[in-house]
């Protein structure tokens, strides 16, 4: 039987990078499993050693965790291949080859049956809603918006049937005994109809669930919409509002205003949904006028709990790719200091604009976390 042995890349800028499990390589080793495969999957930080093949999927920030993957595999068997997938090779392939790699795949997996989760010892992750033991699923993959600030791993929206999502649901509860679900969509409530049918189920199992929004959506959906959410026990919500400022939404072509984003959070809370806020600074524009109004808005609306980033400019982005169309500016990126993530110490700034110096945005983000 051929074997291939998928590897999780190091997260080491995480403060515990074992809350959720690799569902990106756990995809893949599911669908290679159809096909005849006897797959390994390991995710830890030593290397398993007795393969020819291997696979990995880095986001950006774990690159240079995979280049060292690539380089100690080879050094214990010249004669391994490895091949990257994932989203970094697909908005960077041509680096993936210039680094080495035997094969880069593009894109990802647009159907697969529903994820082996005995491929990882699921329950060592330890991520909570409410005090429940909790685990990640994916409905749909890709994003219908054009953030500037975002790259685009998939064209498309491809969505999972209510009825294929139901199914995994039921999986999960009743093989697993999980009561608490994270959808770790891009947006989860993109169909209203799915979204109202996923909900009856979460109601009958009685499961608590958590999921990222768009504040335009809750809006347009509806009031009852929302207290259906909440009848079904959604206990949390993420929502990317990125600032308080209609200036700097307008410039990475946000889509909305923050008069819907705050009309959006009134309504979940008000129905008992709590709400969680995604915060960039340093995004193209930014000043000081536009930080007091971030702060503003972050006094006014008093959010169940925030989290604070610092902008780094993604490969493949609008801004990436044109940026002198925007106020914004860096040189000598670097992965291994471009992102951090839930360390407030760590945070740096690779980017400055015509207002703000790297240093004034390492100190706002600061100010605004607190």
């Amino acid at each position: 039987m051929k074997e291939v042995c998928l590897v999780r890349c190091p997260s080491p800028f995480l403060i515990d990078d074992k809350v959720f499990p690799p569902l990106g390589l756990m995809a893949v080793g599911t669908w290679l499993k159809s096909k005849g495969y006897d797959v390994t999957l390991y995710d830890g930080y030593n290397i398993p050693v007795g393969y020819e093949r291997y696979g990995i999927g880095p986001v950006t920030p774990e690159y240079p965790y995979a280049k060292m993957l690539l380089k100690e595999i080879k050094r214990l068997n010249p004669s391994a291949k490895v091949t990257i997938g994932g989203p970094h090779a697909t908005v960077s392939p041509e680096e993936c080859w210039d680094d080495g790699f035997d094969n880069v795949f593009e894109g990802g997996l647009d159907n697969y049956s529903i994820i082996d989760r005995t491929l990882v010892d699921i329950k060592s992750y330890k991520y909570f809603i409410n005090g429940i033991l909790a685990t990640t699923v994916m409905t749909s993959f890709g994003c219908p918006y054009e953030c500037a600030f975002c790259c685009k791993t998939y064209d498309k929206v491809i969505m999972r049937s209510a009825e294929e999502v139901i199914d995994e649901i039921r999986y999960l509860h009743n093989d697993f005994g999980y009561n608490a679900l994270m959808f770790f969509d891009d947006i989860f409530i993109l169909n209203k109809i799915r979204t109202e049918k996923i909900c009856d189920c979460l109601k009958e199992f009685g499961i608590t669930w958590r999921c990222f929004v768009r504040g335009d959506l809750i809006v347009r959906h509806g009031l009852d919409f929302v207290r259906m959410m909440a009848n079904s026990d959604c206990a949390e919500v993420g929502i990317g509002i990125e600032s308080g400022s209609d200036k700097i939404l307008r410039a990475i072509q946000k889509g909305e205003t923050v008069e819907t984003i705050k009309k959006a959070i009134t309504m979940l809370r008000d129905c008992g949904i709590r709400v969680k806020g995604f915060f960039i600074v340093g995004l193209p524009g930014e000043d000081y006028d536009t930080l007091a109004e971030t702060k503003a808005f972050l006094d006014d609306m008093s959010l169940d709990d925030r989290d604070i980033t610092v902008f780094q400019p993604y490969s493949g982005s609008s801004i990436w790719k044109y940026r002198d169309a925007y106020d914004i500016q860096w040189d000598n990126l670097n992965y291994k200091n471009m992102f951090y993530k839930g360390r407030p110490d760590e945070y740096e700034s690779v980017v400055w604009t015509s207002s703000l110096t790297k240093n004034d945005i390492i100190k706002a983000r600061a100010e605004l976390a607190n």
